[in-house]
């Protein structure tokens, strides 16, 4: 009898580790494929993959946190919608080849500001 719940024991914490396993591994593959812009007045804040892949769908959140209205414009490739102080949206994108892709806030001034950058792809 000790020896069956030993056993059972034992195989609980198998399942239990296999499950976990597999959810980490799709919470992470999600991650790899979301990037996070969160913006403040004239600076952005960029969480990303480590490493950008063209051809690839990334998920695009865009946080506003500063005192007027922002959006991050992927020059070329597409643009997010302007947002709201306090508001956030999410929008796709795929980066169809491989290079440095500039990024800046559409609002007239902003970019001279500091709300511009590269993101490299690769």
């Amino acid at each position: 009898m000790k020896k069956r719940i030993g056993l059972l024991v034992v195989l609980a914490l198998v399942v239990t580790g296999v499950v976990a396993t597999v959810a980490s591994a799709r919470s992470n593959a999600a991650a790899a494929n979301t990037i996070t812009v969160t913006m403040t007045d004239f600076h952005f804040k960029i969480v990303k993959p480590k490493v950008v892949k063209h051809g690839v769908k990334y998920t695009v959140t865009e946080i506003n946190k500063g005192n007027a209205i922002h959006n991050i414009d992927f020059q070329g490739v597409k643009a997010g919608k302007l947002i709201q102080p306090g508001k956030k949206a999410t929008f796709t994108v795929v980066f169809k080849k491989k290079g440095k892709v500039q990024y800046i806030c559409d609002v007239p001034r902003h970019a001279e500001l500091g709300m511009a950058g590269f993101l490299a792809v690769k």
